[in-house]
């Protein structure tokens, strides 16, 4: 039986590449959809901090003071978290996008390289059926 032959080396080529990708974007979307979470968090975590300071602040003026400049530097990190945050939901979409078409490039090689397999079977099959066929001709007496 003979070996693949070059469209095979070169399917077979193809869809190791096509994995690679399916992989990279995978890998890509979970990092986007990890700093996702972690922005939703810090938000979480920030608006916690602006509770727990409104509820600690005594009624001195000092203490006002600074309760007003920590809400306004509160407030613009969050804007600057919840802007991260709706820029990767974005980013998710397009990576989601992305991982489909990666996918479905895969399994169309995938299937290319199946097609492949099957006709090299069915040629190595009927070559032994031929090859039993010339053995079985070349015992008859003649």
């Amino acid at each position: 039986m003979r070996g693949p032959g070059r469209d095979e080396k070169a399917i077979l080529k193809l869809a190791r590449i096509a994995r690679a990708r399916v992989d990279e974007a995978q890998a890509h979307l979970a990092d986007l959809e990890a700093a996702r979470v972690s922005a939703e968090t810090s938000i979480d975590w920030l608006s916690r901090a602006v509770g727990a300071e409104e509820a600690g602040v005594a009624a001195s003026p000092a203490a006002m003071a600074d309760l007003a400049r920590f809400l306004e530097g509160a407030d613009l990190k969050k804007k600057a978290l919840a802007a991260t945050r709706d820029r990767l939901a974005g980013e998710i979409v397009g990576a989601r996008d992305a991982l489909s078409d990666a996918f479905g490039e895969l399994k169309k090689l995938e299937h290319l390289v199946e097609i492949k397999r099957r006709a090299m079977a069915r040629d190595a099959s009927k070559a032994e059926v031929e090859k039993a066929a010339d053995v079985i001709s070349f015992r008859r007496p003649a």
